[in-house]
């Protein structure tokens, strides 16, 4: 990296960040948890480093949050089958990550990222001392960049996508990305359209490889597990019914499908709708709950769910970590954020075979586009659209079934990705492991 860039970005951006941080943290309570969990980040890191045998080749992922980690955990899980001694460290951005991962196999050691200051990336990078280290999709910090070159460490960056309108174009921020991006021994793209897009910024085209996308991995393997359904499938209600999966909504998403299903359940009163709000604070659930008791809906919670007593219109998952299951129960689905800023994870209703709806804010999901381009999704932009599209898919299975089939069909043919990733960071661990 230039290093009048460097000096830039540490005299001027990092004050600034470190800045703004801190005084968010006095009003959002999850960057406060983010910044008191790093306080005694060196000293949790240390005491498991000094205790590790040498010789033992490292590892180092870096994701933001809770949904990179999960893209990325095929991965660690092929490595560590790969090379059982595989020392494997995790380091999160966000608290959301932190916080709802344990530290288990595949995980040796989890931690936050230090907050990205010249002289914090250079104790951390020392530190740990990774014989490679991988950046997961997009969280990329300048100055434990520049170390890890420095120090010699080879870095990689997997499951990369760079939009075309990505702010990384930029004028000024074109600059900065040229010269992070040279940075890397090599970028693991998701597709072929993404690796065009990054030689826009990286002259050496070598570099770039397409290799797909670890949340296909992520979300078939999930799929082959159901015990988180054992309850639900014990009701009878859940079994006999249809039922509607609208899954990580905001208020706007629920402004929309709620009142939908209201209008349908009037022609089809055996369909049951299963909602999962984005965020499952006490606030967020009371207010699911006002939205639909306005609308003459039963609702009961999870949290309360009896699977012989289940007779409600609608059920209120108030529990993390259910949803990409609760899909299975599905008849089809409506995947949320999409009527808000930008739309989640499409490819969890698609790997079980149904249809899929969203709004119309998707641009940031390229797998929401792909579906859309081989008709195995369906963009809706209103209310009545949303009638007029599931009333059409249960009056007519046929089309239903096409519309989940093609759905599937590209979940599958994208699955791998997992192991050829792990096959090419193999090498640089055993090379260093020899040595």
């Amino acid at each position: 990296m230039n290093r009048l860039l460097l000096v830039l970005y540490n005299t001027i951006v990092v004050p600034l960040l470190y800045l703004v941080f801190y005084l968010l943290g006095l009003i959002n309570s999850k960057i406060k948890r983010g910044i008191q969990g790093r306080k005694n980040l060196i000293r949790d890191v240390a005491d498991p480093l000094a205790k590790l045998g040498k010789g033992r080749p490292k590892i180092w992922f870096h994701v933001s949050s809770y949904g990179e980690f999960l893209q990325v955990k095929p991965v660690l899980n092929e490595l560590k089958k790969n090379t059982p001694d595989t020392f494997i460290i995790v380091s999160f951005f966000s608290p959301s990550g932190y916080e709802n991962v344990r530290k288990e196999f595949p995980i040796d050691l989890k931690c936050y990222l230090p907050f990205d200051s010249y002289f914090r990336a250079k104790q951390f990078v020392s530190l740990l001392s990774p014989n490679a280290a991988v950046i997961v999709r997009h969280d990329i910090w300048p100055n434990f960049a520049w170390r890890l070159t420095r120090n010699n460490i080879p870095l990689f960056l997997i499951d990369a996508s760079l939009p075309q309108h990505s702010s990384r174009f930029y004028p000024i921020l074109r600059t900065l990305n040229r010269h992070l991006f040279r940075l890397f021994e090599a970028i693991l793209v998701i597709s072929k359209d993404e690796a065009q897009n990054f030689q826009k910024l990286i002259q050496d085209s070598q570099r770039i490889i397409t290799i797909g996308d670890t949340k296909y991995d992520q979300v078939f393997e999930r799929s082959q597990n159901r015990e988180k359904l054992d309850l639900l499938l014990q009701s009878a209600a859940l079994k006999k019914n249809k039922v509607l999966v609208a899954g990580s909504t905001w208020p706007e998403d629920e402004a929309h499908i709620i009142p939908a299903f209201q209008q349908l359940v009037q022609q089809f009163p055996d369909l049951v709708l299963i909602i999962a709000p984005h965020e499952i604070d006490a606030h967020r659930i009371e207010q699911v709950e006002d939205r639909l008791h306005k609308a003459e809906l039963s609702s009961v919670r999870y949290s309360q769910f009896e699977a012989e007593k289940f007779d409600a219109r609608c059920l209120i998952i108030d529990k993390i970590g259910l949803l990409a299951n609760i899909y299975y129960l599905g008849a089809m689905a409506f995947v949320g954020g999409s009527f808000h800023y930008k739309i989640h994870n499409v490819l969890e209703p698609s790997v079980y075979g149904i249809p899929v709806l969203f709004g119309p804010k998707m641009k940031n999901s390229s797998e929401a586009a792909n579906l859309l381009k081989y008709e195995a999704a369906i963009m809706v932009n209103s209310i009545q659209e949303i009638v007029a599209v599931i009333s059409n898919l249960l009056q007519n299975p046929v089309l239903a079934q096409e519309y989940g089939e093609r759905a599937k069909s590209i979940v599958m043919e994208n699955v791998g990705s997992s192991k050829k990733i792990a096959a090419f960071l193999q090498p640089y661990l055993e090379a260093s492991h020899s040595n």
